[in-house]
């Protein structure tokens, strides 16, 4: 379970302790290293290039909008993460879920932002370690039945699944309008990941790098909101199936996370 011993803000980094490494790995989860619906959603050459990597003395981080429940429960005993840029970089663990950083969202402004786009479009909440719904409950999310529910919780973010990329890239663009002052909505082809203004992949990974001393740090991501990853790492690298935007920001193509890998 995820405990809090370091809540504290990126400018206190000073005072977090984890291991030193010369080199790390941030990588985005869905569609990077993880493949919903696919016969083998975890590529074998990815896991054991990752665990051959940190044996290494190399550091493999997670950098994605999902909550710690939902990459959690998805690797299993499999991947072992060093650290994980959780929610967009609302929320920064290292491995053993201390926390390095976290910044929440008024349930108001989630609830206003609810309120408006849903429905026709559905949307859960991103709190605590990990997901709610008011809808029926499904694989990793938890039902509530009213936000009222959530007054107590650590609120990171909300997330909207659009019909399709245009009505989400038009809902990232009128959130970012109206709310601006409070959140960032970072378009997810489909979805539209919202969270606290001054949060992003980007973010979380200059915590990260301060908070392991790291000295190289290389990202791989395949999608718009994978953007600030890819602009804060030394060496950003995506996926053939990425937009031509994200392959623009990236020094290299590449396969899969093992190939990445092979090249470090």
């Amino acid at each position: 379970m995820m405990t809090d011993h370091n809540n504290i803000e990126p400018e206190d980094l000073s005072s977090a302790k984890g291991p030193s490494s010369g080199r790390a790995v941030a990588s985005d989860f869905d569609n990077t290293l993880y493949f919903m619906g696919d016969e083998e959603p975890m590529r074998a050459a990815d896991i054991f290039g990752i665990v051959y990597f940190q044996q290494r003395g190399g550091l493999f981080g997670l950098c994605t909008g999902r909550s710690l429940v939902g990459v959690r429960d998805v690797i299993g005993p499999w991947i072992r993460p060093d650290f994980y840029i959780l929610a967009s970089g609302a929320l920064v663990v290292d491995g053993e879920e201390n926390v390095l950083y976290r910044k929440c969202l008024s349930l108001e402004t989630a609830e206003s932002i609810y309120n408006r786009y849903v429905p026709p479009m559905r949307a859960v909440f991103q709190a605590n370690d990990t997901v709610y719904t008011l809808l029926e409950q499904n694989y990793l999310q938890t039902h509530i039945d009213s936000l009222d529910e959530l007054k107590d919780a650590h609120v990171y973010g909300i997330s909207i699944a659009a019909p399709d990329e245009k009505a989400a890239a038009e809902a990232a663009a009128e959130i970012n309008a109206l709310y601006g002052e409070e959140v960032t909505a970072f378009l997810n082809v489909t979805h539209v990941d919202v969270v606290p203004r001054g949060c992003s992949k980007g973010s979380g990974i200059e915590i990260v790098r301060e908070a392991f001393s790291i000295r190289e740090m290389y990202g791989i991501g395949d999608s718009y909101n994978d953007l600030p990853l890819l602009e804060s790492v030394d060496h950003p690298y995506t996926l053939s199936h990425a937009p031509q935007q994200v392959q623009e920001a990236a020094e290299g193509i590449v396969r899969g996370v093992s190939e990445l890998l092979d090249r470090i």
